[in-house]
This record gives structure tokens, sequence and C-alpha cells, in this order.
């Protein structure tokens, strides 16, 4: 009697197991069918809407194409404003790289480039010339990137004067092809990843490098490094500054050092964010 019970059961969780998997499939063919049929309708949706411009000047400036026409032609208006202003010169302009091969494992490499070598604490390996070559430095498309940033400067003639870089092969070769040097090397300006240290004390050695950094009159003062180096608890207008903050590789910040104060000011995403700016048609 009790088999026969078992029995009877077993066909019923059968029978709930087949219907479960036919509503399944029905579900999924009438969703195909109906995402067949409203597709275009769909799509039109999602991409035809006007993009909301962000209010904060550190939002990336993204999904381009969802701009109504007129602020996709003249871009954004506080990227204009700021493009001109520090053609003037008097800012810190901190850099990320140009493109470089993606190594899921950079950091080792990294910290091999900038601490394993007898060339001074704050020299480099010169990676270019090492087996790592490809892990730190510029991949083919990011030296071609490095020199358009380069060109792009010289015809607006813009303004630069002081110039430091991470020892990293892939911020000095920016620097080199963009800016044409660099003045001095900084180990500090080697991202947060290759290095075991306290949070706090990084801000602060950081504070004072951007505050004791050089502003020549009249020009813009370069920093070539990574994107995780510039963190918000290194200014005064912190607040004001989301927690997360990136740049996009040849991207760069607007920096402003006054009366021993540091403000973030402005964000480049994109290079091609800034040098729009210049070119009108």
């Amino acid at each position: 009697m009790a088999k026969k019970k078992y029995l009877k059961t077993e066909n019923v969780f059968k029978f709930l197991n087949v219907l479960a998997s036919s509503a399944i499939l029905l579900f999924s063919f009438v969703s195909l069918v109906v995402g067949i049929k409203y597709r275009d309708k769909i799509i039109r949706k999602f991409s035809s809407g006007t993009y909301e411009r962000p209010t904060s000047p550190f939002e990336p400036y993204q999904n381009e194409y969802r701009l109504n026409k007129p602020e996709r032609f003249s871009g954004r208006e506080m990227d204009k404003i700021w493009a001109k202003k520090i053609l003037k010169g008097g800012y810190i302009l901190h850099f990320r790289h140009a493109e470089r091969e993606k190594w899921i494992d950079v950091e080792k490499y990294d910290s091999l480039e900038s601490d394993v070598h007898m060339n001074g604490k704050n020299g480099t390996r010169y990676a270019e010339d090492d087996y790592f070559s490809k892990a730190v430095c510029l991949n083919s498309r990011g030296k071609v990137q490095a020199r358009a940033i380069g060109e792009h400067l010289e015809n607006i003639s813009f303004p630069i004067g002081y110039i430091i870089s991470s020892p990293s092969c892939r911020a000095r070769q920016t620097s080199a092809l963009a800016f044409g040097k660099y003045s001095r090397l900084d180990r500090n300006l080697v991202h947060a990843g290759p290095y075991t240290e306290e949070i706090g004390k990084r801000t602060k050695i950081l504070r004072n490098l951007y505050l004791g950094l050089p502003i020549l009159e009249g020009k813009n003062t370069i920093v070539s490094a990574h994107n995780g180096v510039i963190m918000p608890q290194m200014f005064d207008n912190s607040d004001s500054i989301p927690k997360m903050i990136e740049l996009e590789e040849g991207g760069f910040y607007v920096i402003s050092a006054k009366n021993g104060k540091l403000f973030l000011e402005h964000e480049f995403d994109h290079f091609r964010s800034f040098i729009r700016h210049f070119y009108e048609r």
C-alpha cells in the first residue's frame, strides 16, 4: 500500500516537472516572438531619448550618442569653459597615460620596473629594454595616441611648463611623445596596486607632492601618471567630489593649488572632450 502511494506521489512530481518545463519553453517562445516583433520600437525607445547632462564636472561624459543633437554637436559647455581656462596656464594637469596592453597582473611588473633596480629611489628600470616591456609600456595604439595628443597641443600652442612622471614605462613614454620630455620622476606617482601602504599616509604624501609642484607663470604643470593615483580625499573640496573617479587612457584632471590648498577643478574623461573645443566648422 505504501509502495503504491509512493509511486503515485512520484508520478505527480514528474507531471509537475513536465508542466513547469513546458511553461518555461512557452514563455521563452512568446518572449522571442514579442522581442522580434517589437525589436525596432525597443531600440528606438532606448536610443532616441535625450541624455541627462551630468551636474558634476567629474561625471564621465559617456553615452554621447544619446545626447540630443545640439549637445552632441557642441559638447559639454562645462568642458568648453575649462578648455579655455587652462589655455591661459596656471594649473596642474594630471594625465593618465595613453593605451597599453591589458595584463591582469600588471602590478607585479610595475614593481619590478619601479623598485627592482639600482637607479635610485625615484629611478626606473627602463622596462622598454626589458623582457616584460609589453606588460608595462604603451602598445602601438598608445604610441600613436600619445603622439596625436602632442600634435594637438602643439597646434593650439598649449602652455606647458614643468613636467613630472611616474617611473613606469607607459607614463614616461606618454610624457616623451605627448609633451616632449619630463623634468623628473617620482615613485609616488605609481598607482597603488604594486604596494602595501597605509591610505592615510599615502594621501598625505600625494597631497604634499602636488602642493609642492612648481607652476610657472602662464604655463601648466603636467603630471604623467596613472588612473589610481588621484583620490578625492587629497583635496580641500573632497565633499563635492564623487567617491569613485577615474579617467580613460589619455584623459586628464585639472587641479589648482593655491595658498596651501588643493582643489580638483575639472575632469576631461577623454582627451577628445578637451580638444574638440578648439576645432570649429
